[in-house]
């Protein structure tokens, strides 16, 4: 935090039976005619539903080699829609114009209208994983007195990402002729892709500390939230964002908003994690800045009831995030109860009170995006605030899940979860062609390594650049991943005491895609 300014395809998986939620559905696109003299294409796709539910089918189309699919398909005609019944033979017809269907990915996604259970989600954010997390990012982290430490966790937080199967990038951030990058996760929305919500902590901290709250704590939940919700579906977008240099003034979240932000894309909320661990039941430990009896008197009112006990977490927004507020509020409620939670929303964009600007949060609302700082209380609570002293040993366990729980609570129900499932298709390999049969990502086999608790994929030859390795369950949940470079050879996907059952190994390059069965044996 910034100084005191003034003080896939899931196939077969449908198929199976589970005494968990429902299964989700599964399309399989088994012929493609492409027109181009009509400027038509047709797409024939099986829709699978284990419970025989009729399902909403949408066809959306890709211009950037599936990275997003923003191309309008409006007037797309035959099975799609809702009411959309499972069965073989299905077909849609779109009339693609005057647009080079060459580099047009097209997909065909299809949504049962059951909610995957969020609770599930919240329940999956454990305090082990996260303090394993919080262990591994606490470390001196800085570009000028611990350039090692800061390049490490960029790393880290890369990897992960990468290991989720998210879309990932680096944005470059200069400060004083140092560089040190914004790193980002994204989970794209299969429904409206341009609405995007953002989950994000900065991992840079000052000279000489581990910086365990400030903010080993937001990076170490983003990690475990990213993990988490990349093995389910939305209806909206999910960007996860490592920012740099927030302690010099806020210079990681400043750059994205003026360079990095797409121009289609829409910001519907931001939820900035800044010191979420430090908690203290003793009389006194909480703290407040001049004038809050003034501009907030219930909610101080609510903490002086409570003897100033540092206790609960500080959901920040300004009055233009007021929705955001409640929606946080609300999922707190609901999902996470035994966490107290204080909303305040300041007037304007926060200058009447400037404590509450203090970190990334911040620069949203100087752009007129909702956005929250959910926090601790940082020096108002913290004694080891920008010191050596700031530790993990001093982070309270249970208080910190429950702010990371609360958080991921709030993202799934705003990104919206749906039981879904889609596949797609390159245009482009009709040029001149009029159907297809689905490509394979390589000739891959796997195999389970009991004793190293591994599979082993053998990948054989393979020319693809890379291949992202997605492990579901057969709910549907993606309960592992890596991305494998080089794409040949033999790798492993750790499988982390997974219990016995049947599992689809899915294989995609980009372009292509193999499913494999998986029985792990316990």
């Amino acid at each position: 935090m910034t100084p005191h300014a003034f003080l896939p395809t899931v196939g077969l998986l449908l198929c199976i039976a589970t005494h968990a939620q429902n299964i989700p559905p599964s399309v399989d696109i088994t012929a493609v005619e492409l027109d181009q003299g009509a400027q038509t294409v047709t797409i024939t796709y099986t829709l699978i539903d284990a419970e025989q539910d009729e399902c909403e089918v949408l066809l959306t189309a890709s211009s950037d080699g599936g990275a997003s699919y923003l191309i309008n398909t409006m007037g797309a005609t035959g099975d799609i829609g809702p009411g959309v019944a499972p069965s073989a033979g299905l077909s849609i017809t779109w009339n693609y114009g005057s647009i080079d269907p060459e580099g047009v990915y097209i997909r065909v996604m299809a949504e049962d209208g059951h909610v995957p259970d969020i609770q599930a989600m919240v329940d999956a954010l454990q305090a082990d994983r996260l303090m394993q997390r919080l262990a591994h990012v606490a470390i001196p982290r800085h570009h000028v007195s611990a350039p090692d430490g800061i390049t490490a966790i960029r790393d880290t937080i890369m990897l992960a990402f990468g290991a989720a199967g998210m879309q990932t990038s680096q944005q470059a951030v200069t400060f004083q002729s140092n560089t040190v990058p914004n790193v980002i996760g994204r989970l794209p929305g299969l429904v409206d892709e341009t609405r995007t919500f953002i989950v994000d902590g900065h991992y840079d901290a000052v000279t000489n500390t581990a910086g365990a709250d400030d903010n080993a704590t937001a990076v170490a939940a983003t990690l475990e939230i990213a993990r988490i919700l990349s093995g389910y579906r939305f209806r909206n977008s999910i960007r996860f964002i490592g920012f740099s240099f927030e302690e010099q003034g806020l210079i990681g979240a400043q750059t994205y908003v003026q360079s990095g932000i797409p121009v289609w894309e829409q910001i519907a909320g931001v939820l900035n994690m800044e010191m979420i661990g430090y908690y203290s039941e003793d009389p006194g430990s909480q703290q407040l800045p001049a004038g809050f009896e003034f501009l907030f008197p219930a909610a101080v009112a609510q903490i002086e009831a409570n003897e100033f006990r540092g206790d609960f977490l500080t959901v920040v927004g300004n009055t233009a995030s007021q929705p955001l507020i409640d929606a946080y509020m609300a999922a707190t409620a609901a999902y996470v109860p035994e966490l107290s939670a204080i909303p305040l929303a300041v007037p304007g964009n926060g200058q009447i009170a400037p404590d509450l600007r203090r970190s990334d949060h911040a620069v949203f609302w100087d752009t007129g995006r909702p956005a929250l700082m959910l926090t601790d209380g940082s020096n108002f609570r913290n004694a080891n605030y920008h010191t050596p002293n700031d530790t993990p040993s001093t982070i309270d366990t249970l208080f910190f899940l429950r702010s990371a729980q609360a958080t991921l609570a709030t993202l799934a129900t705003l990104a919206e979860p749906i039981n879904s499932g889609f596949d797609s298709y390159l245009l482009g390999d009709l040029v001149g062609v009029h159907a297809h049969e689905h490509p394979r990502a390589c000739a891959a086999t796997a195999r389970q390594d009991r004793q190293a608790d591994l599979l082993r994929v053998d990948l054989g030859v393979c020319s693809a650049q890379g291949i992202t390795a997605s492990l579901f369950d057969a709910r549907g949940v993606r309960v592992a991943g890596r991305t494998f470079r080089p794409a040949d050879g033999v790798h492993d996907l750790p499988l982390n005491g997974l219990r016995a059952g049947m599992y689809l190994l899915v294989l995609e390059d980009g372009e292509q895609h193999q499913t494999l069965k998986v029985d792990v044996v316990r």
